[in-house]
């Protein structure tokens, strides 16, 4: 696995003004983590900062709604709960790959495990919380730039994502019907444990085009372009670029 530091700057990054609003809400901290717990300490708790500015900026889309337009605050609602569980799938996907081998098919485990899924996270909520403030402000022009920079990386990760599937279901077709237990870190994938990682990966996939509709469908006047928009910006999140360029190993 690429070293701590090194996969948080080789990660694709959201756009600078929604890492703006994200430092502002949550910001980095100033003191450089001394081992290996305090660092993923640091990401863990910043992403729940992350995830509370996130539900603050969305209440105050969503609250308002609930005695004035009731029908749109329960579709809201429900995007929401679904959008929430879109980003675990996505993150626990993404993380799951720094640590399976579609070669060999076998999960490793290591000291790093989980800092993919807690930066992640902090990328979601970012999003998401930059995306409800600016539509509670009315701010139309700072989403657009927005999901224009998204739309120009969304290609690339949308290939990236694809590419990555195909070698996890080819990894499936490979794999044994059962295995004996393992004294590694190291464990031989089953029939079974290829089943339910592609299921996830599956999810992860292909929920962003219902979600985009979904939000597309509450934004007002919203042009055509929207849901491909949308979608484009959920995409950016599922980025197996390190995977397959052959860096991640394990540590």
């Amino acid at each position: 696995m690429l070293s701590l530091t090194l996969a948080l700057v080789l990660s694709a990054a959201n756009p600078p003004a929604v890492e703006a609003w994200a430092n502002k809400a949550c910001p980095l901290p100033k003191k450089e983590p001394d081992s290996n717990v305090e660092f993923k300490a640091q990401l863990s708790a910043r992403a729940e900062c992350l995830k509370k500015a996130m539900n603050t900026s969305l209440d105050k889309v969503i609250v308002p709604l609930k005695k004035k337009e009731p029908a749109t605050f329960k579709q809201w609602m429900g995007l929401q709960a679904d959008y929430n569980r879109w980003i675990a799938d996505a993150c626990a996907a993404v993380e799951e790959a720094q640590w399976t081998d579609t070669s060999t098919g076998e999960r490793a485990m290591g000291t790093g495990y989980g800092t993919t899924e807690m930066e992640c996270h902090q990328k979601q909520y970012a999003w998401r919380g930059f995306y409800a403030d600016a539509w509670a402000r009315n701010d139309w022009k700072a989403l657009s730039a927005a999901l224009e920079a998204y739309g120009q990386v969304a290609p690339r990760l949308q290939e990236g994502l694809s590419q990555y599937q195909k070698q996890a279901q080819a990894a499936a077709a490979r794999a044994p019907a059962s295995v004996g237990q393992s004294d590694t870190p190291s464990q031989t994938l089953t029939q079974e444990d290829w089943k339910h990682y592609n299921a996830r990966l599956e999810r992860a996939a292909t929920a962003p085009q219902a979600l985009a509709e979904r939000q597309c469908a509450l934004v007002p006047k919203a042009d055509a372009s929207c849901a491909e928009r949308f979608r484009a910006s959920l995409v950016s999140h599922l980025d197996f670029s390190d995977v397959l360029s052959g860096q991640a190993g394990v540590q």
